[in-house]
Parts: structure tokens; C-alpha cells; sequence
């Protein structure tokens, strides 16, 4: 961790912060892209809140439910999770959600992610939908993740804590 005297002197096109599930997708899609990447970490391991997680991913038609005969749709996903977050979720993040979800289940299978060979049914949902992982913790997804970003030349930098944006007059 930088200490108040140390200066930051590297530069790259982004820098993600944190390195749970969306921070390490992120920097990984970046890189893909053609960006120069930095993953920078508070804690002294990566995966945060992720890694401990119940490594759960809801996914409407997935092959699972498809080989269950259950019918599910983006659509009826999208209907369960707003009366689940009693109309109060941001309705166009929840639909990117819902449309994304198989898509999400394909690029983490792409990563190596093992999921179990059975669907669950869990709360505020109407059918069974929810994948989880083999290990049965969120860390079935990071460590893949980790691998990948490996793979690709992304520094993960742990110990580092992230206070504040240097702007410009420009507020760039």
C-alpha cells in the first residue's frame, strides 16, 4: 500500500477497483478489448465478498432447466426480481441482469467455472434457475477468474487501498 508520501507514477487506460466478481469480469473484458489494465485490492488477498459468497448464479433457460423441462424466460426472471425487490430495484440494471444471464453462465463456463449437475429453487424466484458452484463457494468463480486475468498479463495489486480520484481542471 502506498503510504501518504509515496506517489502513484504508473499509468494505464483502466484501473478497476476491487477484485470480486464484477472487478475481475470487468478487467478481464478491458484487456480483451484492448485497454492496459490494473486490478488494485484493499485487502491482502483478492476475490472480496465474492470468494465467500454462495457462488450462486440465476440464469433463465438454461441448459439445466431446459434438460428439467422447466420453461423460464428473461422475461419471467425480470417480473421475479422486481416483486422480490418490491418495485424498488433500478428496473434497466435489473433487465441487463435477466437478458445477460445465460450469456454470463456461457462466459463463466468459457473460464473453466465447474457448476453442480442440479438447479435449485430459491427464494423470490417462481422456477428453479439458480446455479451453484461445484465447491459450493464464490471462489469457484474468482479462481477462475484470477487464472484468466493471469493468462492475459493483468496485475492484481492486493494491499491497496483506493481513496481518491486526482482530477484535472477539466475533471478529467
Amino acid at each position: 500500500m502506498l503510504s501518504d508520501q509515496q506517489q502513484w507514477h504508473e499509468e494505464y487506460d483502466v484501473v478497476v477497483i476491487g477484485s470480486g466478481f464484477a472487478g475481475l469480469a470487468a478487467a478481464i473484458e478491458a484487456k480483451q478489448a484492448g485497454s492496459s489494465v490494473i486490478v488494485l485490492e484493499k485487502m491482502p488477498i483478492p476475490g472480496g465478498n465474492s470468494a465467500i459468497s454462495g457462488g450462486l448464479l440465476a440464469v433463465a433457460g438454461s441448459p439445466l432447466q431446459e434438460s428439467e423441462s422447466i420453461n423460464d424466460t428473461p422475461e419471467l426472471m425480470f417480473a421475479d426480481m422486481m416483486k422480490a425487490g418490491m418495485g424498488i430495484n433500478h428496473p434497466a440494471l435489473a433487465r441487463i441482469v435477466c437478458e445477460g444471464s445465460l450469456e454470463t453462465l456461457r462466459w463463466t463456463l468459457s473460464l473453466g467455472v465447474e457448476y453442480k449437475k442440479n438447479i435449485n429453487h430459491l427464494g423470490g424466484h417462481s422456477v428453479p434457475r439458480t446455479y451453484n458452484t461445484a465447491c459450493g463457494t464464490g471462489s469457484g468463480i474468482v479462481q477462475p477468474l484470477l487464472t484468466k486475468c493471469r493468462e492475459i498479463g493483468i496485475p492484481i495489486q492486493l494491499k491497496t487501498k483506493f481513496r481518491h480520484f486526482i482530477q484535472g481542471e477539466d475533471r478529467r
